[in-house]
Order: structure tokens, then sequence, then C-alpha cells
């Protein structure tokens, strides 16, 4: 997709591609920070890719550090503590205030000593940014795998909105039980990084399946739509979470080939229906408001998914470029055009989704649009009753195929055969707690640590077939 950033190379055809390239976030923790305006976003600008991305336009560190100061059990704060839908087969999780570390009474450990990286065998690299990697561990004790999400504490001293985001990305994770939401099992550091273990999505990236079939059918682009409706529907009334990442890439499937909504690294908790003003996303599938510098709310993640669906359905995003600038000249001024092939349903839900004024965009009112959404034609073989209890009889479009988990087999050979560095290698970061439970004085990385409840560990590993 977004491919080059010079601004003055002639546009391009991007279905003429022959293969799709990953997008890059702007704001992500996959890119070094340097400020930026958005007036150079558009007028020129010397950042090209490659390691490196477009960077944070304007950021709301006051949001942020509202967030991330007891954002679990603030007072007024709009996280809740919302139970999956089946809690008798998911078990229960505990919602605790992000300044005390916490771990679950019930968790059973032969011994009384905190969980350590080094229980944790490393296995396979399943995904990589500038800033750390995404890694197949298993844990040594009782044989089960997850995905763990490292960052380099050194490199986050250098940007330390890296450490708020990440901050903001456990209470968020640490709050959220939902079937297509990743499930956050704990979250720990050593002397060299932060690490979130996470539930271990053996389909790999839908982006792949993506490249792999150039596009989608209806039924199954309306299928993953559907599972993508529930998770952000939850996220947007039950959390108060605007998500800002929405693309292929972000969305994985487990080994029954549900999907499961992952990365939360951009996320923003909106307290009291509070607007954002944060400029970050992926260009491709950013919505205009955002890319204008206005306040925004939960409808961009609306129109991103019609951006999403719209790449699913015909192999390219809505509006394309080879830099930067054409895309979001192309976001802000030109008229949606949609290929013949696909339906009248799948033209109206798009038509819908990918309206530029907010208001009028479907979903741009939430919660009342939720129900136009789910009765929309496009979704009519849809049985939305089975699809939130995420009913066994239900069998996904796309099955993955897996011969041995450890193999991980669904993810890119790019990082599957990538070398990794065994724990504790590293430039040292003090910011772990001593023997007596206590931390440095002034430690940015202080109350990292977060271990969930053996019950709900147990039940996820069992409903995911990994235990």
């Amino acid at each position: 997709m977004a491919a080059v950033f010079a601004f003055d190379e002639p546009d391009m055809d991007m279905e003429s591609s022959f293969a799709r390239r990953r997008s890059v976030s702007f704001g992500s923790r996959d890119e070094p920070w340097a400020p930026l305006t958005i007036e150079q976003l558009t007028n020129g600008s010397d950042h090209h890719a490659g390691a490196h991305g477009i960077p944070i336009i304007k950021e709301d560190d006051e949001d942020i550090t509202k967030i991330t100061n007891g954002i679990a059990l603030m007072s007024g704060s709009s996280l809740k503590n919302h139970q999956f839908l089946n809690e008798a087969a998911m078990g229960t999780s505990y919602s605790v205030d992000i300044q005390s570390d916490y771990i679950a009474s019930n968790l059973e450990l032969s011994t009384k000593r905190r969980l350590q990286v080094s229980d944790f065998e490393y296995i396979k690299v399943l995904g990589k940014g500038a800033y750390g990697k995404v890694l197949l561990v298993r844990e040594k004790s009782s044989g089960r795998l997850y995905a763990q999400k490292q960052l380099k504490k050194a490199s986050m001293m250098v940007r330390k909105k890296l450490v708020e985001q990440t901050k903001t990305e456990r209470a968020i994770l640490e709050s959220i039980r939902h079937p297509y939401i990743v499930k956050l099992f704990y979250a720990l550091q050593d002397q060299h990084r932060l690490y979130l273990f996470l539930e271990y999505a053996q389909g790999g990236e839908l982006f792949s399946h993506l490249a792999s079939e150039k596009m989608l059918s209806e039924p199954v682009v309306s299928f993953y739509a559907a599972e993508l409706v529930l998770a952000l529907s939850h996220l947007h009334t039950e959390v108060g979470v605007v998500y800002r990442d929405l693309k292929p890439e972000n969305c994985l499937l487990d080994s029954q080939g549900h999907l499961v909504l992952t990365d939360f690294g951009l996320s923003k908790v909106s307290s009291d229906g509070g607007e954002c003003k944060t400029f970050l996303g992926t260009p491709e599938y950013m919505a205009p408001e955002i890319l204008l510098g206005k306040p925004y709310d939960f409808a961009v993640d609306w129109w991103s998914l019609g951006a999403l669906c719209y790449d699913l359905l015909t192999g390219n995003p809505p509006f394309t470029g080879n830099n930067y600038k054409r895309i979001i000249e192309k976001i802000q001024k030109t008229k949606l055009v949609l290929p013949y092939y696909i339906t009248a349903e799948a033209k109206d839900f798009l038509t819908r989704l990918l309206r530029k004024e907010p208001k009028k965009r479907l979903g741009g009112n939430i919660p009342d649009d939720l129900k136009a959404i789910r009765n929309h034609r496009f979704f009519r073989k849809i049985d939305w009753a089975k699809l939130e209890r995420r009913d066994p009889d239900i069998i996904p479009p796309i099955v993955p195929i897996i011969t041995d988990p450890i193999l991980a087999e669904n993810f890119a050979d790019e990082f599957t055969s990538m070398a990794f560095s065994p724990p504790g290698n590293g430039l040292e970061i003090p910011g772990v707690e001593d023997e007596r439970g206590s931390y440095p004085k002034d430690n940015i990385f202080e109350n990292f640590t977060f271990t969930a409840s053996n019950s709900f560990i147990e039940n996820a590993m069992r409903s995911s077939n990994i235990a």
C-alpha cells in the first residue's frame, strides 16, 4: 500500500502493484518521533519510508496522562470491567487501579514468587516494529503459548509518549472481555523491556490472507465485518474507547478462523463522550476529519471500517496514491468510486460508511446507528445472536490450516525467519521491583505489572485450543 513518502513523485495506479505492502501508522510506536505539522505533511516532507514513518503531528498529552493515572478504576472514567457474554465459559478477570501492581488472589503458582520473563521460552518472531518485536513464547511450567509483545525501554526513554501509550494499551486490554478482541494475560518487565503477553491468534493476519487471495468474496467480507461491528460497538458503548487504527494488519484470525482485533497502541479512552484531537492512524484508512485537524469521535472508526471493507472487496483501499499527499487529497476532496462488480447492498453499505461528513456517516451517531448497521442488507445472512455468543455451530469462512501451533505457519516468513535476542540482552534501564516490591524513585515504568486470574487464563486457552 503506502510505500513512498516523497511528495514530488507522480501518482501511480495502485492496482497495478503485484504485491501488497504493509501500511504505516502515523504516531505509532513503529516509528521514531519528530515534530511535523499538517502543512509539512501535505506540502512536502523529507521523511521517507523504510524503517521510518510519518510521526505524530499533535498529541493531546494532558488527556493521555489523565488516562494512565488510575484508568481502570478512576472515578468518572468511562472504562468498565465489562465481562464476557458467557462468563461461565470464560471465567472472571479483575480490573485494578493502574497505580498499583496486582496479582489475582486465586493465581496458582508452585511458589509465592512473581512470574518472571525467564519463565518463558522464546520460539519465533511473529511481527516487528522499530521499537520491538512480537514473539511466540511458551510458558515453561504449563506449555501454554502466548504472543509476547515487547518494547525496548531504551527506545521508550527517548520518546516518553510511548510509555504513556503502552500504559494506556495495557489498561484498555486489562478492562476488556470480548470474543473478538485480543486478550491480555500478563504484563511484565525486566531491566531491558516491557512485555505484554497476549492471546496467540494462530490464524495470522487478515492482511496475509488478503495478499494471497487479492480480494475476498462478499459473504467472507460480510462475516468479518460483522465481527468487527460487534468489537467496535463494544469498544464505543461499553468501554468508551476510540480504536483509531483499523486496518487488515491489525485484524488477526484465531485457530478457528474468527477475527481477533489487536494492537491498541493508538487507542484513546474518550471519557464522557469527549472528542479526540491527536493526528494519528494509517493514512489509507483515516477519516477526513482527522486529516483536516478537526476534533473527532467514534465516527472515525466507522469510516475506517468502510475503508477496510472496500479494501477486502476490491483489493485496494478506496483512495490510493504512491505518496501520502495524494492519498490525503483524495480522501478530502475526491468522490467515492465503486467498482461495478460489487452488489447493490455492498455499494450502499460502503457509501453510507464513507461519507465525509461525520454526522451523516453511518456510525456517526452511536449508539443510535447500531441498529441500522446490524439491519443493513449487507449483513442479511448474519445471525447476530449466534455471532454475539460465538455459537460453536458457526463455521468461519476462512479456517486456517494449522499442523502445529509452534510452527506459526500462518505468519509471514519475513518475520518467522528472523533471529531474536534471548531475554536479558540489551541496554539496562532501571525499572524492576526489588525483593521488597518497591521501585526506584521517579521510575516511569512503575506499576506496569499485571496478571489475570488463573480461571480466565485457563478458560481462554481452552476456548482457543492452545492449552
